[in-house]
């Protein structure tokens, strides 16, 4: 009886760390169906701010779940910029000049690919509220890439703000809804531009 109770205990023991497995797994696909959900508001026509109540219904889950999860807006919405930039492939931070070009390169068509999305990013107040996240981010990457830049003249001031201004989801909107422009198109525009400025800063300087 007591052999067949050690038994029972080691094999209890051997299925924990299946179990545990199991639970991280289940855990992440319930996190992941909170942020599409929650995405999917950001994708909707009109939308002006997310519903906790309504994000629960579409994950088919309960409303206290969100919460324990995002405990509160900040977590929740840094998770959901995360969640969007790798939907946006995990856009690079250049550390150097042309990597900027190479960034404009890379982002417009993906920006193109999820159009939906990156529009409300750019029209919703909890798109806004993301948004600021991933921005504030790369921005200070590209500022800092940009830096070395002709040192501290105001033109060239000026012209790097010009460059940081051209490589952002505005620009790639604003050249696809007032001139048609599709975007990969904008993406060689955008990126030629931004070398362009780069190179007579250089000789410049």
């Amino acid at each position: 009886m007591k052999e067949a109770s050690n038994l029972s205990n080691r094999s209890i023991g051997r299925s924990r760390p299946y179990h545990s497995t199991l639970r991280q797994k289940q855990a992440a696909a319930t996190r992941e169906l909170i942020l599409q959900a929650l995405t999917q508001q950001l994708a909707e026509e009109g939308l002006q701010d997310f519903s906790i109540a309504d994000a629960a219904q579409r994950a088919g889950v309960a409303t206290r779940t969100i919460y324990r999860y995002f405990p509160n807006r900040e977590v929740l919405l840094d998770a959901v910029g995360e969640w969007v930039d790798q939907q946006l492939g995990d856009l690079p931070y250049p550390t150097t000049p042309m990597e900027v070009a190479d960034l404009a390169e890379q982002a417009f068509p993906q920006f193109e690919q999820q159009a939906v999305l990156v529009q409300a990013l750019l029209a919703s107040e909890l798109g806004k509220s993301v948004r600021s996240r991933l921005r504030s981010k790369r921005r200070q990457s590209v500022e800092t890439a940009l830096s070395s830049l002709a040192g501290d003249l105001d033109s060239a001031k000026a012209v790097r703000a010009v460059i940081g201004h051209l490589v952002t989801a505005e620009t790639w909107k604003h050249l696809r809804d007032e001139f048609g422009v599709s975007g990969d198109a904008s993406a060689k525009a955008v990126a030629w531009a931004i070398r362009t400025l780069i190179a007579d800063l250089e000789h410049r300087h």
